[in-house]
């Protein structure tokens, strides 16, 4: 399994608007997923050197050289809050990369890749902050409960958002005079933090939805002279970032208005896909400076 070059490879999923979840159990043997387009490889983890360094957490593991490259390992166990394995428990690494940071998951053993529609998963970071969804997955023929679990989040605890006030005075350099507003999409809500201090620092207008549906009924209520961007999650539940993307640039009526892709989904594939819808950008979830950049150069 690990000498698989690209997980892309395996699945087409970002074609349609599925999602596909890599499905694994955790040390407890509960089933938690990841979106696939979100892992770079299944690294099997007693094929890598896990050097123990020094950490200010229980949650990070130690630094692996993965594909020649430093990556932070995650006990997810420990940061969920579960008792944790021996180091030799976890079978596999899944290994991903968020916004340049390299990071590999611990977990006991890969389940399954499944197929869900964005209305098979129900939103759930309103009672509980470490979760995004929660759906059902077919194990033995019984349907089990399976927990996707916010990434977004977990770089947060570990400190790796940079969201301070010290951040938006380095990168945002200038505030913006427009009328114009600024419409976005996202079901994070570390993320919708993130965007609310950057507009509020670059004194835009601004309207923030928690999903992509909410967003597509208000660009329908407003006139579009009005809309100077559009930024998009991808995962979120109900209307996706492609379905956002695909609506605004094949209608007449507002393609014009510049979409930027604000996502931790930053594979070729998905890129590439965006590309074909003809958004204006993509950047990467809490990036403040590539999100200033985009920003001064399309917002008009």
């Amino acid at each position: 399994m690990s000498g698989i070059n690209s997980v892309e490879q395996m699945t087409q999923g970002h074609l349609r608007n599925v999602q596909q979840l890599a499905v694994f159990y955790t040390g407890r043997n509960n089933i938690y997923a990841i979106n696939i387009a979100k892992v770079k490889a299944f690294v099997i983890t007693e094929e890598v050197t896990i050097n123990d360094t020094p950490s200010d957490t229980d949650v990070v593991a130690g630094i692996a050289t993965i594909r020649g490259e430093p990556v932070t390992l995650v006990k997810l166990d420990a940061w969920l809050g579960n008792k944790c394995l021996e180091l030799e428990e976890y079978k596999l690494i899944i290994y991903c990369e968020f916004n340049h940071k390299k990071i590999g998951f611990l977990i006991k053993d890969m389940l399954d890749i499944v197929e869900k529609t964005t209305e098979e998963l129900r939103h759930s970071e309103e009672t509980n902050s470490k979760i995004t969804y929660t759906t059902y997955v077919k194990v033995h023929d019984k349907d089990e409960l399976c927990t996707v679990f916010n990434a977004e989040q977990l770089l947060k605890d570990l400190g790796w958002t940079n969201d301070g006030e010290d951040v938006m005075n380095k990168y945002v350099e200038a505030s913006f005079s427009t009328d114009k507003l600024i419409l976005a999409a996202e079901d994070s809500n570390v993320a919708r933090e993130v965007l609310r201090k950057f507009f509020e620092k670059a004194n835009i207008k601004y309207e923030i939805y928690n999903d992509g549906g909410g967003l597509l009924n208000r660009v329908q209520e407003l006139d579009p002279s009005r809309i100077g961007m559009i930024i998009t999650d991808i995962e979120m539940p109900g209307t996706d970032g492609f379905q956002v993307a695909q609506f605004i640039k094949a209608s007449n009526k507002y393609s014009h208005i510049p979409v930027v892709v604000n996502s931790s989904m930053t594979t070729d594939a998905v890129k590439n896909k965006m590309d074909q819808i003809g958004v204006d950008g993509f950047i990467g979830k809490t990036d403040i400076q590539s999100l200033y950049s985009i920003t001064k150069k399309l917002l008009v």
